[in-house]
């Protein structure tokens, strides 16, 4: 019994050597039971320490079992925060890596990002040189003023004199679609079959629908007076010889027309009679 009770006692609750809780033989061969007289002084005092190690609570104190000190080895409790990465390395957060990652290109500048018209291709300085290059026609014109496909402005044209002819009691939309659409797929095959460059599809029609301006013009002139008179039929002839002139003009400019020039110029005429006669009639 007296071997039993000593293995299966809890060594925190039993007493070093030398402290007042002792085994009792006495005359009847029964251990006396242990008792707890013991203050937290005689502890460190049976254990060779009168300094209460401040990292008890953390189960690194010394114990003492029979006298003999020994450390415990029991982990100490994890910190909340050891799963979070230190401050200023985090690649969310500000810190030298998030600066480097920015750094790096891996994310967008936001700042010096182009505007929203101009990633949609959408650039009125393009757009009003080349208005003026139609509407002026003797200015000087660049070599390079076709070298982008700017559809903002012929769609723009379109649609005004879709409008302008809806103001007169016209609805001539799908004329006006079918016959841009034939009118640049024609110019396009013409050209390449003429021009060793030859010119796309998309800047016939950059072409074809800027210099429908003249033609917009008479449609809104035709909101106000008749145009199936005599007045009517010159200013007709003007504008399909103004629109004739400006598209033959700015794709001389590109591809350097030299023997072709009035074999352009022709079908380009056919295809702006036919938006001045849905105009006029």
């Amino acid at each position: 019994m007296v071997v039993r009770n000593h293995l299966f006692a809890d060594p925190e609750s039993t007493p070093p050597r030398g402290a007042a809780n002792t085994f009792n033989n006495s005359s009847s061969g029964r251990p006396a039971p242990l008792t707890s007289t013991f203050s937290d002084d005689a502890w460190y005092e049976g254990s060779g320490d009168t300094t209460p190690d401040k990292s008890y609570a953390t189960g690194a104190a010394a114990n003492t079992f029979g006298g003999a000190s020994q450390a415990s080895s029991a982990p100490a409790a994890p910190s909340f925060f050891s799963g979070f990465p230190a401050a200023g390395n985090s690649s969310f957060g500000p810190g030298p890596s998030g600066a480097a990652f920015a750094a790096d290109g891996d994310l967008e500048d936001y700042e010096n990002e182009p505007p929203l018209l101009e990633e949609l291709g959408i650039r009125f300085d393009h757009i009003w040189s080349k208005t003026q290059a139609v509407v002026n026609l003797k200015k000087q014109l660049s070599e390079h003023i076709l070298d982008d496909t700017d559809l903002a402005g012929p769609v723009c044209f379109c649609l005004l004199l879709g409008a302008c002819l809806l103001l007169s009691g016209k609805v001539h939309f799908g004329y006006i679609y079918g016959f841009s659409m034939c009118g640049c797929l024609a110019l396009q095959g013409i050209i390449s079959l003429m021009h060793p460059t030859g010119l796309d599809f998309w800047r016939a029609c950059s072409v074809l629908g800027y210099c429908l301006l003249p033609v917009v013009f008479l449609a809104a002139l035709g909101i106000l007076i008749s145009m199936k008179g005599l007045f009517g039929l010159v200013l007709a002839t003007a504008a399909i010889a103004w629109s004739t002139l400006a598209a033959t003009r700015l794709i001389d400019a590109k591809l350097h027309l030299t023997e072709q020039y009035w074999l352009v110029a022709y079908p380009v005429m056919l295809l702006y009679c036919c938006f001045v006669l849905i105009t006029i009639f």
